[in-house]
């Protein structure tokens, strides 16, 4: 890690350049700066996390509830909790790659499990994946989300392609299920929260001026689409008011139906980002 700190932040680097940054609190990840471009991951400048304070941007992880839907606080413990590092990358190495752990000994509940996050850093692409093992005797069933924060220079000027044909829950109508039909997701100011239903396809992030992101999954079906709006920032104390311009929450999940585990069972869900060309 860097420093001497046991909380200091892990920095992967490869051997393009590539740069990532990953904390043990939460197993966040916090920046992604691909050689020759910008900061990808918005983080707030405003947050300030501690002790059953998440982070406010990077990837939180959702875990073993999404949101409110279920007993816990809102998206579980796993993005509060201190992660353990297990294997720390090799240095210069083509793909950078570490390991983080969070287990029912370090956190206990009401069930049984290992988490673990694996975060592989490539030339111009970004691998997150979540293992989840039943490591009890009766089986227990989660939902769970890569929460990613993706940094834009003005979301108004942003679109997300890949979405048309999907059902999905919007949150902000209480709920209700609409059929999206759009080629292209606009953005132009209002609040945004919705959960993508099936959504096996590639989705690709573009902005002018950033490279295009093309953003894919593997175990998670879901796909949350998310920014708080003008209105809603200004009630976000660890969110700049004017940030929500700056950043789109495209989320892996595993939400619409819950995920049942079996003992000695592991389900793995995984996110990439590959980058194109700039827009």
């Amino acid at each position: 890690m860097d420093g001497t700190h046991p909380l200091a932040p892990l920095k992967l680097l490869n051997a393009s350049g590539d740069e990532a940054v990953v904390s043990v609190h939460g197993g966040q990840l916090l920046s992604w700066r691909p050689a020759g471009t910008g900061e990808l991951i918005y983080l707030s400048p405003l947050s300030h996390p501690g002790e059953g304070v998440a982070v406010r941007g990077g990837v939180p992880i959702c875990f073993p509830q999404f949101s409110n839907r279920g007993p816990l606080p809102k998206h579980g413990f796993a993005r509060t909790s201190r992660w353990m590092l297990v294997t720390a990358p090799a240095p210069q190495a083509e793909v950078a790659q570490a390991r983080f752990q969070l287990d029912s000994s370090m956190v206990a509940g009401d069930r049984a499990y290992c988490l673990v996050l694996v975060v592989r850093l490539g030339p111009r692409w970004l691998e997150l994946q979540l293992q989840v093992a039943n490591t009890g005797r009766t089986s227990w069933s989660f939902t769970a989300a890569l929460h990613t924060y993706f940094q834009l220079p003005d979301l108004r000027s942003a679109s997300l392609e890949g979405l048309q044909g999907l059902d999905y829950e919007d949150m902000v109508r209480a709920g209700s299920v609409h059929r999206e039909p759009a080629p292209a997701l606009g953005f132009d100011g209002s609040e945004i929260d919705r959960v993508y239903r099936a959504a096996d396809r590639t989705l690709v992030l573009r902005a002018p001026g950033t490279p295009e992101r093309r953003i894919s999954q593997t175990g998670f079906v879901d796909v949350v689409v998310w920014n708080p709006g003008p209105a809603k920032a200004a009630t976000l104390g660890d969110l700049p008011a004017q940030d929500w311009t700056r950043m789109l929450c495209v989320e892996a999940g595993a939400i619409a139906q819950p995920i049942e585990l079996a003992p000695g069972k592991t389900w793995r869900g995984t996110q990439r980002v590959d980058l194109g060309e700039p827009g």
